[in-house]
């Protein structure tokens, strides 16, 4: 036999092998935990802030052969907490707590990303996307009253809309004085409507340059909301 056909036939085939099987030993996958969630997001809906917190569930799966440990549960955010399980074992499942503070969630759709923290080589890191609209009890359109230039010895007048989402008797809801003499306001009710106008009266100024003020409207559930008030006080053209 040549050496030729030693080479092809017995020596190659034989390292191909070898380079095989090491490489198998190698990167062969021991058996461990790993974690899987029933659902990578969660969707709250939209949440009325004033009837408090809200809870859901989430199921989490531990498909490995040993038990799951989870460190730790990080929110990602200000306005949830999740509860989580210690352990999960072997082909069993766990439960997550999921709670949202309404009155903590931004004023439009929001989410955020919770991050869980388990000793899986496999999923050491799993994330879990909550999103949340938050209903406020009540809101004011504009939120800001922006007056802009005003001259000095006159009154300007705005009005701006409060809307009550909440189950509220509005005709209890107050307005907390100015504390300044050229500024007041007064509401005005809207039967049969979640709706009131407030006519905001600003001036006579004497003082030139920027005016701001914060304005509280007081509802009967003790809740507040606040409204600020800018101007600026500009000569005239006959004052200049």
């Amino acid at each position: 036999m040549s050496k030729r056909t030693i080479l092809t036939t017995i020596i190659i085939p034989v390292l191909l092998i070898s380079g095989l099987i090491i490489f198998l030993i190698n990167n062969r996958q021991e058996p461990s935990a790993e974690l899987v969630l029933t659902q990578q997001q969660i969707h709250f809906g939209t949440l009325p802030e004033w009837k408090g917190p809200v809870t859901r569930s989430l199921t989490a799966r531990n498909v490995g052969k040993y038990p799951l440990h989870i460190h730790r549960v990080h929110t990602g955010c200000s306005y949830a907490e999740i509860t989580a399980p210690e352990v999960i074992q072997p082909d069993t499942e766990g439960t997550f707590q999921i709670v949202l503070n309404p009155e903590l969630l931004p004023g439009k759709e929001t989410s955020a990303t919770a991050t869980i923290f388990t000793d899986s080589p496999k999923t050491p890191i799993v994330h879990l996307t909550i999103v949340a609209t938050a209903k406020r009890f009540a809101t004011l359109t504009p939120s800001v009253c922006e007056f802009g230039d005003i001259h000095p010895e006159t009154i300007y007048q705005k009005t701006i809309k409060l809307t009550v989402n909440a189950p509220l008797n509005t005709s209890d809801i107050r307005l907390l004085p100015s504390g300044h003499e050229s500024l007041t306001w007064e509401i005005t009710s809207s039967p049969g409507t979640d709706t009131s106008l407030i006519t905001i009266q600003l001036g006579p100024l004497k003082d030139r340059g920027r005016f701001s003020s914060l304005l509280t409207v007081h509802f009967p559930n003790q809740r507040t909301l606040t409204l600020p008030l800018t101007a600026k006080v500009v000569p005239t053209d006959r004052q200049r």
